[in-house]
């Protein structure tokens, strides 16, 4: 968890009334009581700040719907269970009627074997394409704002991470997120990189 706290910790948030804004995490179901365990002990320094975003990650999601919401000291942070390869991403992912798509996807540490590349790519293009969609989230902006999706991983694997590299760019036009933005433990020298993309499908659709 603490390179999932450090990233997130350096992500500014892209809304107007950080108080507004909503957080859904996403994990395999066997970790939800761990994941509220680390809300619980670090709610007050990772999100009272407002440095955060809402986020998208590895998990399992069982068919009977989209996940259920946890922790009654953070209201605007909800954890679903989500499985890349047999569930379908859909606007309930967000958990509110009112908002229909996400303004981030944030993965932290997801892939790490071959096996989850395409389902973990899909899933990442699939969350970011509900902005597609979602004309309400243009209503009142006179630019249009696609959702960021931000990938912040381990270097394990060359060969691995090569591989998503290579699917993650058919579906993103993909940037290296410079030292210069992020903290030491976050670089390349300490094992890790971050990449932040942005829907081809959008750039089109913004011409």
């Amino acid at each position: 968890m603490d390179f999932v706290n450090s990233l997130l910790e350096n992500l500014e948030p892209e809304v107007e009334d950080a108080e507004e804004a909503r957080y859904v995490l996403t994990d395999q179901s066997y970790v939800q009581r761990l994941v509220q365990r680390n809300l619980d002990e670090n709610f007050s320094s990772a999100f009272s700040s407002g440095t955060s975003t809402p986020t998208s990650g590895r998990g399992k999601k069982k068919r009977s719907g989209h996940g259920h919401g946890h922790g009654a000291a953070q209201p605007n942070i909800r954890f679903t269970t989500l499985d890349w390869e047999t569930d379908e991403v859909t606007p309930s992912l967000t958990g509110s009627d009112e908002a229909r798509s996400f303004d981030a996807v944030v993965a932290c540490d997801c892939v790490y074997n071959y096996a989850l590349v395409d389902p973990f790519v899909q899933a990442c293009a699939d969350a970011c394409r509900l902005r597609l969609s979602d004309d309400e989230a243009f209503a009142n902006d006179e630019e249009r704002r696609p959702c960021v999706c931000v990938i912040g991983q381990q270097l394990r694997s060359d060969e691995v991470f090569e591989s998503w590299l290579k699917a993650f760019s058919t579906s993103f036009h993909v940037w290296r997120a410079s030292d210069s933005v992020l903290p030491a433990e976050l670089r390349p020298s300490a094992g890790f990189v971050v990449h932040v993309g942005i829907l081809r499908d959008e750039i089109k659709k913004g011409d």
